[in-house]
């Protein structure tokens, strides 16, 4: 039974957006195991609050995380 944990920072996607990771992390597992995996994949999303997250001794924030998707659109990715 494959089982699967994301975790983010609470507010940094939508739940749109998180609905729609979960389904294809699903459809991922069931394109390399078929399709009778699929009622066993467990995908499970956990909010971070602001500031509880750390990277290399830095807190990670929804302003970093915002100053970090402007600079990619500047820089023309998406």
């Amino acid at each position: 039974m494959p089982q699967v944990m994301v975790r983010h920072l609470a507010g940094v996607f939508t739940r749109e957006q998180q609905n729609q990771l979960m389904d294809d992390i699903v459809e991922a597992f069931v394109r390399a195991g078929g399709e009778g995996i699929r009622p066993t994949v467990n995908v499970t999303v956990e909010e971070v609050a602001d500031g509880l997250w750390s990277v290399g001794g830095t807190k990670l924030t929804i302003a970093e995380i915002e100053r970090r998707r402007a600079e990619r659109r500047a820089a023309g990715g998406s």
